[in-house]
């Protein structure tokens, strides 16, 4: 017998892994933000223009992080039941908003 067949008595934790998921949407979350509010640094030098991008990304963030934090109890309940899909939609938003601020990079050191 194993060590962590029921009969024994012993059940899987399964809430970790839905807890770990979203932790780690608030904490990418926060890094573009925290990125998103250090490109404030050039406006002076290029105007308001160079803070579009930024803009962007920032307003795409907060709506996946009020998404995410809307959603965490049905996604724990779909984990508990085995039936989660993966977050997919909110993964590639954030990949959008990084996308975003790095071509606004560009166009700074291109202009």
């Amino acid at each position: 017998m194993t060590a962590l067949e029921p009969s024994e008595g012993v059940t899987p934790d399964r809430g970790l892994q839905s807890e770990r998921t979203s932790l780690s949407f608030v904490r990418t979350s926060l890094s573009i933000l925290g990125l998103s509010a250090a490109c404030l640094r050039w406006l002076p030098p290029f105007g308001s223009v160079a803070l579009i991008g930024p803009s962007l990304a920032a307003i795409l963030v907060v709506a996946v992080t009020v998404y995410e934090r809307r959603s965490r109890p049905r996604r724990l309940a779909q984990f508990s039941a085995e039936k989660a899909m993966p977050a997919l939609g909110m993964g590639a938003v954030l990949a959008l908003s990084l996308l975003l601020l790095s071509a606004t990079g560009l166009w700074i050191l291109l202009k």
